[in-house]
């Protein structure tokens, strides 16, 4: 996966918390789930286009954008019930009402998604966590996330799964902590005292998004996870919505 290096290191070097910050945002994506059964257990996989838009509440000040880009996962449940559990990453890029560049990367998890005989429907709740590229600024956002979906049958490519056809609706609304701003790049840069970006190590950067993430990442596929802390320390091209996703083990 190409990506603008942004480095978790720098991220962690100059976390800066704001109050008051926010983000309001609803997404929409349609895609294919394919489904695959083991006894009473059901699996799946899914991969879609995405869209967000909403507004961001920084100082006092709304700022109104729009991104579009990919939202791609994994679930499981029950066989008997098809209730699914659903974990995801999205990545979507675009521009705010005053022509600035933003991207929002990140995963999110829904709990509540049924499938029938007939198709699904359904709604869930869960949290989001995601980093929101701006200009020259980089925030974190984490709160809550509410989706709904609704699809048919298709004719699946793989013969021994069940495929699905659909489209979501999502709600993200969260509370926002600048991590990279100009000022403090400067003032690591002009300190002599200051640990240089080299000097933060990785593992040091991943424990502290892991420690930070609103769920417990064992319910997550590891390729999936591995993809979520990629996207959260890097703009990503989301022209790479046709790159393979992460399929649940």
């Amino acid at each position: 996966m190409r990506t603008i290096g942004i480095t978790l290191a720098v991220a962690v070097m100059c976390l800066t918390t704001v109050c008051g910050d926010s983000m309001d945002a609803q997404g929409t994506a349609s895609g294919n789930v394919v489904l695959y059964f083991s006894g009473t257990r059901a699996t799946g996989s899914f991969d879609s286009t995405f869209a967000l838009s909403g507004q961001l509440t920084i100082d006092d000040a709304i700022v109104a954008f729009s991104a579009a880009g990919w939202a791609r996962g994994a679930g499981s449940g029950d066989t008997v019930t098809l209730d699914l559990d659903a974990q995801a990453t999205f990545a979507a890029t675009g521009s705010t009402e005053a022509g600035e560049r933003i991207s929002v990367q990140g995963g999110l998890t829904l709990s509540g998604l049924t499938a029938g005989a007939s198709g699904s429907s359904g709604s869930g709740m869960g949290e989001f966590y995601a980093t929101i590229f701006i200009a020259e600024r980089v925030y974190r956002v984490r709160g809550d996330a509410e989706g709904s979906a609704s699809g048919g049958f298709v004719v699946p490519k793989d013969p021994y799964s069940m495929e699905l056809a659909g489209d979501g609706l999502f709600h993200l609304s969260g509370e926002l902590t600048l991590i990279v701003s100009p000022e403090a790049a400067d003032d690591a840069s002009t300190d002599s005292s200051a640990t240089s970006p080299e000097e933060v190590s990785h593992q040091q950067a991943v424990d502290s998004v892991l420690d930070d993430l609103p769920w417990d990442t064992a319910t997550w596929p590891e390729a999936l996870l591995a993809e979520l802390l990629e996207i959260l320390a890097n703009v990503v091209d989301v022209a790479e919505v046709n790159e393979s996703s992460p399929v649940a083990d």
